[in-house]
């Protein structure tokens, strides 16, 4: 499957967590309020959290699986949050409101230079890492079937 890429080399910016652990990082919210991962993360068994951006036509084609995921496995611990790697906020909340997301959505309006984006070296979008309640890194880069059946097998 095709993705959106960086066009910038951007040196990934280290972390003292293990690589195995996301960072617990400081988002920001559609109200341009602060919150850390860690607080969504704790909230269910399984976080998907879905890096994409309202101009990545890959990311819009994957937005209705995703919330087909998300509608069949949220009541058994399933949760998700989005990063997105927008530079405008109008058009990132009008993403938003286009593909109907129905989790919780954060940027730091940076695009590629996102913290976690440039932590774990994502330079094509969507992408997906997927945690425990713990923040502990189960999967990277699936999507589609591969996705729904890695999430079957783990709740």
């Amino acid at each position: 499957m095709g993705g959106c890429h960086s066009n910038a080399s951007k040196a990934p910016v280290e972390s003292s967590v293990a690589k195995d652990t996301i960072a617990n990082v400081q988002l920001y919210d559609l109200q341009r309020n602060t919150a850390n991962l860690y607080d969504e993360i704790s909230k269910n068994k399984l976080t998907v959290i879905d890096f994409w951006a309202s101009w990545c036509g890959p990311c819009r084609m994957e937005a209705p699986n995703l919330i087909e995921i998300y509608n069949d496995y949220k009541d058994k611990g399933l949760g998700f949050v989005g990063i997105s790697l927008d530079g405008e906020y109008k058009k990132w909340t009008e993403g938003i409101e286009q593909l109907q997301l129905p989790w919780p959505q954060y940027s730091d309006l940076r695009q590629w230079d996102d913290t976690l984006a440039r932590m774990y070296n994502i330079e094509s979008i969507p992408h997906t890492i997927i945690v425990n309640s713990k923040g502990e890194i189960l999967a990277q880069g699936l999507r589609g079937d591969e996705l729904r059946h890695f999430i079957d097998t783990q709740l």
